[in-house]
């Protein structure tokens, strides 16, 4: 037997965050999945006004909950704990096995550019799914666009897209981009350009025939995906995707993220990350394995709230 899905949503309880529990909550009904919204209280006041603070941010959390799901709400949990947003975000998503992290897209601040956002840090931190959402929204994804190589984790990244329902009713594109890897040094030896042309035709029908092949073994609709080569560095070609095809969710390789985050000085990065219109989920190559089958949902209690 497999366990029940668990998905996390972090909230600030500001109007922004509310774009990530309506993708959430979406995203929980179409697959089935337990939620569980996480909230962290600013450790470094004094015990009674924390203490405060956290059954303030309980009670407006557990009115939230009431209204979007109504009786729907039992499927839903409510953590609540003083300390820094990454370390609980971190380690709610642990204790409770969490197939995905939701959050909403970051707003840029002084010191980001040295430290980096909690979605950066969380990316770094844990190898767990993360979806960054940008905009409010109640339907399902519909154009999804997906930046993968022609290595073995593409095949599991898709099939974890797939498995956490944002494929489920979308258009998807899967994009690879790259230079072929000889042509370079063609050019240096002084090979004749239609030799070249003919090199990079037979590299780029290659790569789409391997895509096929991924395709294929993640059971993927063929009439509904379309696959996309291109000659280019990986991160000006997502960027003219997104540009160009507009699409309501990227997804990306965590390893392919911090690439572009280094070679850019997160020029590209930080413009899909903060500005982007569409969400972005972000999937390392190697997800933390789901826990043994078995009870893990809490006691029939509708919420719970932990403090430290």
């Amino acid at each position: 037997m497999t366990a029940r899905a668990r998905i996390v949503c972090a909230t600030d309880l500001r109007v922004r965050s509310n774009f990530a529990l309506n993708r959430a909550v979406q995203l929980a009904r179409q697959t089935g999945a337990r939620l569980t919204l996480v909230h962290a209280v600013d450790a470094r006041r004094s015990a009674p006004r924390v203490r405060a603070q956290v059954n303030r941010a309980y009670v407006q959390l557990l009115s939230m909950v009431d209204r979007t799901f109504g009786s729907a709400a039992a499927a839903t949990d409510i953590v609540v704990r003083a300390g820094g947003p990454l370390d609980v975000i971190v380690k709610v998503a642990t204790e409770v096995d969490a197939d995905l992290v939701v959050l909403a897209a970051p707003q840029r601040r002084r010191l980001d550019s040295i430290f980096g956002t909690t979605a950066e840090r969380l990316l770094r931190a844990m190898q767990r799914p993360v979806l960054v959402v940008h905009r409010r929204t109640t339907f399902s994804y519909r154009r999804v666009s997906m930046a993968v190589d022609l290595s073995n984790a593409s095949l599991p990244m898709i099939q974890a897209a797939a498995r956490l329902g944002m494929l489920e009713r979308a258009e998807t594109t899967l994009l690879h981009a790259t230079a072929p890897p000889l042509e370079g040094m063609l050019k240096t030896v002084g090979v004749e350009e239609q030799a070249i042309d003919d090199y990079k035709q037979g590299w780029q029908d290659d790569a789409r025939a391997r895509l096929q092949a991924m395709l294929t073994a993640a059971e993927m609709d063929i009439e509904r995906t379309r696959i996309l080569v291109r000659t280019e560095p990986p991160a000006a070609a997502i960027q003219r995707v997104i540009e160009e095809e507009r699409p309501d969710l990227l997804t990306i390789g965590a390893s392919r993220w911090f690439l572009i985050k280094r070679l850019l000085i997160g020029s590209v990065a930080d413009r899909v990350l903060r500005t982007a219109m569409c969400d972005v989920l972000v999937i390392p190559q190697r997800i933390v394995p789901r826990r043994a089958a078995g009870p893990v949902d809490p006691p029939d209690a509708k919420t719970h709230t932990l403090m430290c």
